[in-house]
């Protein structure tokens, strides 16, 4: 018998509680200038430093709790518009309160750094005059316009809002997205868009010099990294029974041949990493819904705690990197170490620390701008909307 897709997915919310952590940790470990340098330290290290790919999961992730509800409806036949308006006002209201409060809390810490004349990089980061800089950058952050400048990009006093701009900017292009979908189908589409992020670096050196600092606005631009935001959208689709994917598309087999793969062409086709780390979790993320809606997922202690985690996701990714900061502030000379233990031991602090702020910041904040039937949903997963699964998307 055909098994019918949930509308709550308890796998969803572990791998978005996966790559919070997973971002947290790498922050974490990243917090020294004078590291360690013997092999055992270094081993721990880059594997722990690869957390940084908690964000294409979480793009991957985006596309496909985004695009759930319109897939809902088509694979019902519902002929209904969709309501672009709606979509706003949920987004809106969901999301931004919090990164607001999020970003006066880290804007507060830069001006306290600036007036206090620390040589820190939350003031660094800006030239002359600084305190002018201040000002546009928090305007910027404020209409999230910071990520089409390469100095207020990873400013704002918390780099990770980066990311947020780039959300912000998927939320747009997803109307075009849905126009092209409707014309061309799901997979064309998504050649559609692969092929503009080959082709958006390299119509973009025509003008501009090799030097430029502008390159790494180029390379994690919304339209480089689109590719990613796009896969979610064909798995949600394949998920709902609209489009029928290989096997392999599934198989988890073939998530570490894609990771490997993406890791290799990052040192030689560098333009094919963001499509080739974005199949490396569509596959992680179409094993896992799949498993769930055929009933072969197993929940455990360990699973119910990363869903955990991932509901209060998106403030632990609000909060952790300012909770670092403080801690790293506080722990004074202690940081500033090449001892491979005490170095680990202050970066699980750190970790640990942004992991509390990150609940506490969600029972104050976060949790004030869900749904009704949301904000209470740790103990009844199941009991929630399709509409509530996309309002708690990060």
């Amino acid at each position: 018998m055909k098994q019918q897709p949930k509308s709550r997915l308890e796998s969803i919310d572990c791998l978005r509680g996966m790559a919070a952590l997973a971002v947290v940790f790498h922050h974490a470990i990243r917090y020294g200038e004078d590291q360690p340098q013997n092999k055992v330290f270094r081993a721990i290290y880059n594997i722990v430093d690869l957390g940084y790919l908690g964000v294409p999961l979480f793009f991957v992730l985006s596309g496909f709790c985004i695009h759930l509800k319109w897939a809902e409806q088509q694979a019902k036949g519902s002929q209904r518009e969709w309501d672009f308006r709606g979509f706003w006002k949920r987004r809106f209201l969901r999301l931004y309160p919090p990164y607001f409060v999020a970003l006066c809390l880290c804007m507060i810490m830069v001006l306290v750094a600036y007036l206090r004349q620390m040589p820190v990089p939350l003031v660094t980061c800006y030239p002359e005059p600084r305190l002018h800089w201040i000002a546009i950058d928090f305007l910027a952050h404020v209409f999230m316009m910071h990520g089409f400048h390469p100095i207020l990009d990873r400013a704002g006093g918390n780099p990770p809002f980066w990311t947020l701009a780039r959300e912000e900017y998927f939320y747009l292009l997803y109307f075009v997205l849905l126009i092209w979908r409707r014309a061309l189908g799901v997979i064309p589409t998504l050649g559609l868009v692969f092929a503009l992020g080959l082709a958006f670096p390299f119509l973009v050196g025509l003008a501009l010099s090799s030097d430029s600092n502008w390159w790494g606005l180029v390379h994690s631009s919304a339209i480089v990294l689109w590719v990613q935001w796009c896969l979610g959208m064909v798995a949600v689709e394949s998920y709902c029974g609209i489009i029928r994917l290989p096997n392999w598309c599934s198989d988890p087999w073939m998530v570490p041949v894609w990771g490997i793969s993406a890791i290799l062409g990052g040192a030689t086709v560098p333009a094919l990493t963001p499509f080739l780390w974005g199949m490396t979790f569509f596959t992680l993320l179409n094993a896992c819904v799949c498993r769930e809606k055929t009933n072969l997922w197993k929940r455990g202690v360990f699973k119910a705690w990363l869903a955990r985690v991932g509901l209060f996701s998106y403030s632990l990714y609000l909060v952790h990197n300012p909770a670092r900061y403080l801690v790293k502030r506080l722990l004074g000379p202690l940081a500033e170490t090449s001892n491979s233990i005490i170095y680990l031991l202050n970066a699980s602090l750190m970790a640990l620390v942004g992991y509390y702020s990150g609940k506490l910041f969600f029972k104050l904040v976060e949790e004030r701008f869900l749904l009704r039937n949301a904000s209470r949903a740790v103990p009844a997963l199941g009991a929630l909307k399709a509409e509530d699964t996309e309002l708690l998307d990060v």
